[in-house]
């Protein structure tokens, strides 16, 4: 019997490692821009690249949220942060925007998001 994904929130690096020491397969945590946790501390270029190599030494899954609506105006900069997110090793992507959504499996066809809009 496979046992389900124990999927924990990160809203800091120090969630992130706690999330990790007590057992989680995987972690979802926004960067700086189009998160929807504003009040988390979130994530800048430079710690989420230190957290996903962290999350993929310890074995656990990385799963970046842009979980907005976007403007029209903002969706290249969203496409960009997914695609260095996805470029650092991100497992995954959760989004809200369908728009976005598109996009991603437009630009970064092979990313593990695309297989759950099939």
């Amino acid at each position: 019997m496979k046992l389900p994904e124990l999927l924990c929130p990160a809203g800091s690096p120090e969630a992130l490692h706690a999330a990790v020491a007590a057992g989680a397969d995987a972690v979802y945590f926004g960067a700086k821009s189009f998160s929807a946790r504003s009040f988390a501390e979130n994530f800048d270029d430079a710690a989420l690249e230190k957290e996903i190599d962290y999350c993929r030494l310890m074995g656990v899954k990385t799963y970046l949220t842009v979980n907005i609506q976007l403007f029209d105006r903002e969706l290249d900069d969203a496409v960009d942060l997914i695609r260095r997110a996805y470029n650092l090793g991100a497992d995954a992507f959760i989004t809200a925007d369908l728009g976005l959504a598109k996009l991603i499996k437009e630009y970064i066809p092979q990313s593990n998001f695309t297989q759950a809009l099939k």
